[in-house]
């Protein structure tokens, strides 16, 4: 549960996971062309799986924060910083929701599937490149300002905890006491 000044364990747990989920994901987009050709499915088709992850996670996180409110900020944070890390959470949330709902649409229009290892889903499309053109910009569009303001929100958090010494980092640290 969370407190009046820190996250609980399973918002923490949404949080970091959801971190790693996108960085490996990004990391993979950025990559698949360095792997060898006859690893490109494996690869697209971990990176998909791993959008989808960090979809669910999301909106399952996006639940429990309806039902479990975040800690306060502390007295010395201002109305300025108060707004920008409001803008700055619901950005996040509509990024890491809409990177991979584009994404799934880029994949079954590039004529390709998912594979969930018990379980195929086959593209119910053509292949089609007027679709999938646009859409792959979109969502590597999208990919690109989400990384952008996760680090963004890093950045802030570091500086937060280093320059203004405040709890603000620790409130979704499990290593910052």
């Amino acid at each position: 549960m969370s407190s009046s000044d820190r996250y609980g364990t399973v918002a923490i747990l949404f949080h970091w996971s959801i971190a790693v989920l996108i960085v490996i994901a990004f990391a993979l987009g950025l990559t698949v062309d360095l792997f060898p050709k006859s690893w490109d499915g494996a690869v697209i088709n971990t990176h998909s799986l791993l959008g989808l992850a960090v979809l669910i996670l999301s909106i399952l996180r996006l639940s429990w924060r309806r039902i479990h409110p975040i800690p306060e900020f502390s007295e010395a944070v201002g109305p300025f910083v108060r707004i920008s890390a409001k803008v700055g959470h619901a950005a996040l949330y509509v990024l890491m929701i809409l990177v991979p709902i584009i994404g799934v649409p880029t994949l079954l229009f590039r004529g390709r599937g998912l594979d969930f290892g018990f379980a195929q889903i086959a593209s119910p499309f053509v292949r089609s490149k007027e679709v999938f053109g646009p859409l792959t910009e979109f969502h590597e569009f999208a990919a690109y300002a989400l990384i952008a303001l996760a680090a963004a929100h890093m950045l802030a958090a570091v500086y937060h905890h280093r320059v203004l010494k405040d709890d603000t980092m620790r409130r979704m640290s499990p290593w910052v006491p």
